[in-house]
């Protein structure tokens, strides 16, 4: 595993480390994708927890705004304009 140097964990501030590495085709071109982790495991499960926290929160939200656009829309007196 290499250490990455201008990546550092966002909660702890130690350097990551690779832990994987793939290459795919993307149309013709070759893509390398990296995936990078705290070399601290329980720091990279808290990050991992924290992350999936606010993907949720916003997930949650953007379920909230389209409903309250499809509410919006229903209760319109005159059409919009297309």
């Amino acid at each position: 595993m290499n250490t990455i140097p201008n990546t550092s964990c966002i909660r702890c501030g130690k350097l990551r480390i690779e832990s994987k590495k793939w290459e795919e085709y993307v149309g013709k071109s070759l893509v390398v994708f990296t995936s990078n982790i705290c070399p601290d495991p329980l720091c990279q499960k808290i990050v991992d927890g924290n992350l999936k926290d606010r993907k949720d929160y916003l997930e949650h939200i953007q379920e909230e705004s389209l409903k309250r656009r499809a509410a919006n829309r229903r209760n319109r007196k005159f059409k919009k304009p297309s």
